[in-house]
Protein backbone atom coordinates (compact mmCIF):
# COMPACT_ATOMS: atom_id res chain seq x y z
CA UNK A 1 0.00 0.00 0.00
CA UNK A 2 1.42 3.35 -0.96
CA UNK A 3 -0.94 5.68 0.81
CA UNK A 4 -2.76 5.64 4.12
CA UNK A 5 -6.06 7.16 5.19
CA UNK A 6 -6.31 9.88 7.80
CA UNK A 7 -3.76 10.01 10.58
CA UNK A 8 -2.84 6.34 10.37
CA UNK A 9 0.52 5.37 8.93
CA UNK A 10 1.75 2.32 7.13
CA UNK A 11 3.03 -0.64 9.12
CA UNK A 12 5.58 -1.55 6.43
CA UNK A 13 8.85 -2.40 8.14
CA UNK A 14 7.34 -2.14 11.64
CA UNK A 15 8.69 -4.57 14.21
CA UNK A 16 6.28 -5.67 16.88
CA UNK A 17 8.04 -7.07 19.91
CA UNK A 18 5.42 -7.03 22.63
CA UNK A 19 3.03 -9.94 22.57
CA UNK A 20 0.30 -9.62 25.16
CA UNK A 21 -1.79 -12.75 25.75
CA UNK A 22 -4.00 -10.74 28.14
CA UNK A 23 -5.00 -8.46 25.24
CA UNK A 24 -6.00 -11.54 23.22
CA UNK A 25 -8.08 -12.78 26.17
CA UNK A 26 -9.73 -9.37 26.43
CA UNK A 27 -10.69 -9.56 22.73
CA UNK A 28 -12.18 -13.03 23.14
CA UNK A 29 -14.57 -11.56 25.71
CA UNK A 30 -16.01 -8.85 23.45
CA UNK A 31 -19.02 -9.47 21.22
CA UNK A 32 -17.96 -11.84 18.45
CA UNK A 33 -14.55 -12.57 19.91
CA UNK A 34 -15.35 -15.98 21.36
CA UNK A 35 -14.18 -17.86 18.25
CA UNK A 36 -11.15 -15.65 17.54
CA UNK A 37 -8.61 -18.34 18.37
CA UNK A 38 -10.10 -20.65 15.75
CA UNK A 39 -8.81 -18.39 12.93
CA UNK A 40 -6.36 -20.31 10.76
CA UNK A 41 -5.48 -17.42 8.43
CA UNK A 42 -7.18 -18.63 5.25
CA UNK A 43 -7.53 -14.96 4.13
CA UNK A 44 -11.05 -15.42 2.77
CA UNK A 45 -12.06 -12.39 4.83
CA UNK A 46 -9.51 -10.16 3.10
CA UNK A 47 -10.27 -11.59 -0.34
CA UNK A 48 -13.87 -10.38 -0.13
CA UNK A 49 -13.28 -7.07 1.64
CA UNK A 50 -14.41 -4.04 -0.41
CA UNK A 51 -11.90 -1.73 1.32
CA UNK A 52 -8.90 -4.05 1.13
CA UNK A 53 -7.11 -1.73 -1.27
CA UNK A 54 -7.64 1.28 1.03
CA UNK A 55 -6.30 0.03 4.36
CA UNK A 56 -2.86 -0.24 5.94
CA UNK A 57 -3.56 -3.72 7.35
CA UNK A 58 -5.82 -6.36 5.74
CA UNK A 59 -8.56 -7.90 7.87
CA UNK A 60 -6.82 -11.29 8.08
CA UNK A 61 -3.74 -9.43 9.36
CA UNK A 62 -5.90 -7.72 11.97
CA UNK A 63 -7.06 -11.15 13.09
CA UNK A 64 -3.44 -12.32 13.27
CA UNK A 65 -2.45 -9.28 15.32
CA UNK A 66 -5.29 -10.07 17.72
CA UNK A 67 -4.14 -13.67 18.05
CA UNK A 68 -0.63 -12.44 18.85
CA UNK A 69 -1.95 -9.94 21.38
CA UNK A 70 -0.63 -6.90 19.54
CA UNK A 71 -2.46 -3.87 20.88
CA UNK A 72 -1.07 -1.88 17.94
CA UNK A 73 -4.07 -3.30 16.09
CA UNK A 74 -6.00 -0.37 17.54
CA UNK A 75 -3.89 1.93 15.35
CA UNK A 76 -4.95 0.28 12.10
CA UNK A 77 -7.28 2.10 9.79
CA UNK A 78 -9.16 -1.12 8.99
CA UNK A 79 -11.27 -0.73 12.11
CA UNK A 80 -12.42 2.72 10.95
CA UNK A 81 -12.77 2.01 7.22
CA UNK A 82 -14.76 -1.21 7.58
CA UNK A 83 -18.04 -0.69 5.71
CA UNK A 84 -19.84 -3.25 7.92
CA UNK A 85 -20.92 -5.18 4.84
CA UNK A 86 -20.34 -8.44 6.78
CA UNK A 87 -18.72 -10.09 3.75
CA UNK A 88 -15.73 -11.16 5.85
CA UNK A 89 -18.00 -12.70 8.43
CA UNK A 90 -20.09 -14.52 5.83
CA UNK A 91 -17.00 -15.92 4.12
CA UNK A 92 -15.28 -17.11 7.30
CA UNK A 93 -15.16 -20.94 7.37
CA UNK A 94 -14.76 -20.79 11.16
CA UNK A 95 -17.86 -18.58 11.60
CA UNK A 96 -15.85 -15.92 13.44
CA UNK A 97 -17.91 -12.78 13.91
CA UNK A 98 -15.24 -10.55 12.39
CA UNK A 99 -17.36 -7.44 11.86
CA UNK A 100 -18.58 -7.56 15.44
CA UNK A 101 -14.98 -7.79 16.63
CA UNK A 102 -14.18 -4.69 14.57
CA UNK A 103 -17.00 -2.81 16.35
CA UNK A 104 -15.41 -3.77 19.67
CA UNK A 105 -11.97 -2.70 18.47
CA UNK A 106 -13.37 0.64 17.35
CA UNK A 107 -14.82 1.20 20.82
CA UNK A 108 -11.54 0.21 22.47
CA UNK A 109 -9.55 2.52 20.20
CA UNK A 110 -11.88 5.45 20.81
CA UNK A 111 -11.60 5.00 24.57
CA UNK A 112 -7.83 5.25 24.19
CA UNK A 113 -8.10 8.41 22.12
CA UNK A 114 -7.30 6.68 18.83
CA UNK A 115 -9.81 7.87 16.25
CA UNK A 116 -9.84 9.81 13.00
CA UNK A 117 -10.41 13.48 13.69
CA UNK A 118 -13.61 13.38 11.62
CA UNK A 119 -15.27 11.02 14.10
CA UNK A 120 -14.48 13.25 17.03
CA UNK A 121 -15.58 16.37 15.14
CA UNK A 122 -18.84 14.67 14.10
CA UNK A 123 -19.66 13.75 17.70
CA UNK A 124 -18.94 17.29 18.84
CA UNK A 125 -21.06 18.74 16.03
CA UNK A 126 -23.93 16.43 16.91
CA UNK A 127 -23.69 17.55 20.53
CA UNK A 128 -23.46 21.26 19.70
CA UNK A 129 -26.01 21.52 16.89
CA UNK A 130 -28.00 18.28 16.81
CA UNK A 131 -26.63 17.65 13.30
CA UNK A 132 -23.61 15.87 11.90
CA UNK A 133 -23.00 18.77 9.56
CA UNK A 134 -24.83 22.02 9.05
CA UNK A 135 -26.93 22.01 5.89
CA UNK A 136 -26.60 25.08 3.74
CA UNK A 137 -29.59 27.06 2.60
CA UNK A 138 -28.62 26.64 -1.07
CA UNK A 139 -28.59 22.83 -0.76
CA UNK A 140 -32.11 22.88 0.58
CA UNK A 141 -33.15 25.46 -1.97
CA UNK A 142 -31.79 23.31 -4.82
CA UNK A 143 -33.84 20.40 -3.52
CA UNK A 144 -36.97 22.50 -3.14
CA UNK A 145 -37.03 22.08 0.64
CA UNK A 146 -38.19 24.53 3.28
CA UNK A 147 -35.73 26.49 5.40
CA UNK A 148 -33.64 24.52 7.85
CA UNK A 149 -35.80 23.91 10.90
CA UNK A 150 -34.51 25.01 14.28
CA UNK A 151 -33.62 22.12 16.56
CA UNK A 152 -33.86 21.93 20.29
CA UNK A 153 -30.50 20.35 21.06
CA UNK A 154 -31.20 20.02 24.77
CA UNK A 155 -32.55 16.47 24.31
CA UNK A 156 -29.45 15.53 22.32
CA UNK A 157 -27.21 17.02 25.00
CA UNK A 158 -29.11 15.11 27.71
CA UNK A 159 -28.57 11.88 25.76
CA UNK A 160 -24.86 12.58 25.38
CA UNK A 161 -24.52 13.38 29.08
CA UNK A 162 -26.50 10.34 30.16
CA UNK A 163 -24.53 7.95 27.92
CA UNK A 164 -21.21 9.70 28.54
CA UNK A 165 -20.51 9.65 24.81
CA UNK A 166 -18.20 12.64 24.81
CA UNK A 167 -16.40 11.30 27.89
CA UNK A 168 -15.70 7.84 26.51
CA UNK A 169 -12.04 8.60 26.06
CA UNK A 170 -9.98 7.50 29.06
CA UNK A 171 -8.76 10.37 31.18
CA UNK A 172 -11.46 12.85 30.08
Amino acid sequence: MTESWGQFKTFDGAKFETLDPEFTKKITKILGGQLLTSCFQCSKCSAGCPVSDKVNIQIHEVMRMLLFGLEEVLQTDMIWLCTTCYTCQERCPQTIEITDILFGLKNMAYKKGIAPLGYIAAAQSLYDTGRLYPPTEWEREDLGLDDVPELNVEDTKKMFKKTGLLKLQEGK
